[in-house]
């Protein structure tokens, strides 16, 4: 068994008494709060092995992954670590209980599984078809709404059957749907045998997770959080011999060091690696005392490991930026894609990178973009950082665009549409890095329905607020800046010139011409051009054959051809798990229908449905419905319409949108 981590007694001590409870049946939920090298990971290693050999339960290990880019992945999908947790269980038991516990679980848990895989084909052999086993589940539309609540009763079912640990390093980057289940399990594990040991970069929280901050601010988490502070002096000479057991160090070297790394476990290991790595250890294990005299030694907090990043030849550095490219994680199938070679060669590759860097190591097959192949990991975070950012401006756009173009591959091929919202978050990072915002643009709207399907609005709201503004706006019609605005259809300002390759296009440049189209009074244009992507485009997902079908709808609407506008829409009207900001497209396009056709009441009906589901989503689908409203009552000469004028004035004040006002004569 692993010895207790130098200096993090008090640590350890918590971490055993709430081991101690979850062995007799009590568990809860630990949060381990510490900046980076402070110990967190190491803290989680002895706890692990502490309970390697345990007989009561096991221990289950997840890492929530670091941004790609400017897109924090883990953040945007549902359920992230806890998916994979429950990956890891399955993986831990027979096939046959795979296969129950799939029946059990229910698709919408083992959809948050990240890049799905193995689990699918568990539920397809009894099954037969995973589609057919969608048609058949009455109550998958439900489950998949309330994924937190039954990720919590799976979690606790599964630890009644059989307890375990489960430690989450790097939870800094969990989603809110995983907080969410962390805040219900926190006060309803004390007669399950679950202990959760979360562990956080407060710095990182309180920057980038608001709602993993929120909760570490209740009363709860705040009684059961385990804080790492620096170490003190004379914690200095334990943690060199727990590298170097045989160490005999001069108190001048043992200053030397903890004045630097500022009593910082990480940082001290590092310069322990570093003066052994540079000839400062004599056989004795004795330390040279004049060791910082004599080497210049370049400013760092990771001197050791810069040594041997100097070291690294070219061809491997590149190798490296590759990897690093992908993320923290990185597969040999998408390496190997990108490097245009073969996959055992990539392998043998990386193995060798392994055994002469000790910079990645291997973590074994991992189904991950919907396809099984070996996953290797960085072992230390500053590496990643070294090569992610060693390749120039121009060289990481043309690396994530291989990527993104790759990924692009995987997610027009595959037919299970959680799969598809999957890949979708992946290619919308890589997409961000390369400067294609068109691209990033439709991932993410991707993205955004797949969380509304599986009953996560928060993350949704957070990708189409926070997220997707940032990138244009076009599939969602966001209003743009010079004003060019129309109600109750979805543009923006770009045009594009008519081609034969249009069903090559991406969906976004499409969309933007349709509605330009209707925009400058071409509708005739717009409704062929809507209909053709309809009948032609393949791989179009259910989101965007909505889009489309309301775009050819309003065109024909603005033709007079309403009995076509009400057979466009009849087919998608009878859709099942359709999200939100699709269903009040529906209804203002409904509502616009009945409007043409003089039938008021009918028109009010579509429109008080479309404001209620409004009021959830952003400001310009709102904006868009309240301006159809305003057309509807002034069609009828209601006095109310003045309240819904100057709401929609001070909005369009507020988001600088002139457009709006012009067109409503605001």
């Amino acid at each position: 068994m692993m010895q207790q981590p130098p200096g993090r007694e008090g640590a350890c001590a918590a971490l055993s008494a709430r081991i101690d409870a979850w062995r007799k049946g009590t568990g809860g939920v630990v949060l381990v709060s510490a900046e980076a090298g402070m110990g967190k990971t190491m803290l989680l290693n002895w706890v692990e092995s502490t309970l390697a050999a345990d007989a009561v339960g096991s221990a289950v290990r997840v890492d929530c992954r670091p941004s790609i880019g400017a897109i924090n992945t883990s953040a945007i999908q549902p359920l992230q670590p806890f998916g994979v947790a429950i990956d890891k269980l399955f993986l831990q038991s027979g096939q046959a209980a795979r296969k129950r516990l799939a029946l059990n679980i229910g698709m919408s848990v083992l959809a948050s599984i990240p890049i799905a895989g193995d689990l699918f084909y568990a539920v397809k052999a009894i099954s037969q078809d995973v589609n057919e086993y969608k048609r058949d589940t009455a109550a998958l539309h439900e489950k998949k709404r309330s994924a937190v609540s039954e990720c919590v009763s799976t979690l606790r079912t599964l630890a009644e059957k059989s307890p375990f640990v489960l430690l989450v390093d790097d939870a800094q980057w969990s989603d809110s749907q995983s907080v969410e289940v962390v805040r219900q399990l926190a006060t309803a594990l004390t007669s399950t045998p679950l202990l959760i040991i979360w562990a956080v970069s407060p710095t990182i929280v309180q920057r980038s997770n608001l709602a993993l901050a929120t909760l570490m601010r209740t009363e709860e988490i705040r009684a059961s959080t385990v804080h790492l502070e620096p170490v003190d002096l004379h914690h200095v000479l334990p943690i060199i011999q727990a590298i170097i057991p045989s160490a005999v160090v001069p108190d001048n070297i043992i200053a030397t060091i903890f004045e630097r790394s500022g009593g910082n476990p990480g940082i001290i290991t590092e310069y322990v690696k570093f003066i052994q790595g540079a000839g400062h250890l004599r056989p004795d294990g004795s330390f040279d005392e004049r060791a910082f005299d004599s080497v210049r030694l370049v400013s760092s907090e990771h001197p050791a490991t810069d040594v041997i990043l100097r070291d690294i030849s070219e061809e491997d550095s590149v190798t490296l930026s590759l990897c690093a490219s992908e993320g923290q994680e990185f597969t040999a199938f998408l390496q190997a894609a990108l490097t245009n070679t073969d996959v055992l060669s990539t392998i043998r590759t990386l193995r060798r990178l392994q055994t002469s860097t000790g910079l990645i190591r291997s973590i074994g097959a991992r189904t991950r973009y919907g396809v099984k192949s070996t996953a290797f990991e960085f072992v230390q975070s500053f590496p990643f950082t070294f090569f992610l950012h060693r390749p120039e401006y121009e060289e990481r756009k043309d690396i994530h665009q291989r990527i993104a173009e790759i990924l692009s591959r995987e997610y027009e091929a595959t037919q299970i549409e959680e799969l598809r919202g999957q890949l979708a978050v992946h290619v919308a990072a890589h997409s961000a890095e390369a400067g294609d915002n068109t691209a990033v643009e439709r991932m993410l709207v991707t993205a955004a329905v797949e969380a509304e399907l599986h009953g996560a609005p928060e993350i949704a709201s957070y990708i189409n607020a926070e997220i997707l503004p940032l990138y244009a706006g076009a599939l969602f019609g966001q209003p743009s800046d010079d004003g060019n605005h129309t109600i109750g259809v979805e543009h923006s300002t770009e045009t594009d010139d008519e081609s034969s390759s249009r069903a090559h296009q991406p969906i976004g440049v499409v969309v933007r011409e349709i509605s330009d189209a209707i925009i400058q009074g071409r509708a005739s244009d717009a409704r062929v051009i809507a209909i053709r992507v309809l009948e032609t485009h393949s791989g179009l997902s259910r989101h965007e054959r909505v889009l489309l079908t309301c775009l050819a709808s309003r065109a024909c609407i603005e033709l007079s051809m309403l009995e076509d506008a009400e057979a466009l829409m009849r087919p998608i009207s009878t859709l099942s798990d359709i999200s939100p900001s699709d269903h009040c497209l529906m209804k203002n396009i409904e509502g616009a229908i009945a409007l043409a056709r003089g039938n008021s009441d009918l028109a009010a009906a579509h429109l008080h449905e479309a404001a209620r589901l409004a009021e959830q989503l952003p400001v310009h689908v709102r904006v868009m419905t309240l301006g159809n409203i305003i057309v509807h009552l002034r069609a009828i000469g209601d006095i109310s319409v003045d309240r819904y004028e100057n709401t929609v004035r001070r909005l369009a004040s507020v988001h600088g949108w002139p457009g709006v006002r012009t067109d409503l004569g605001l």
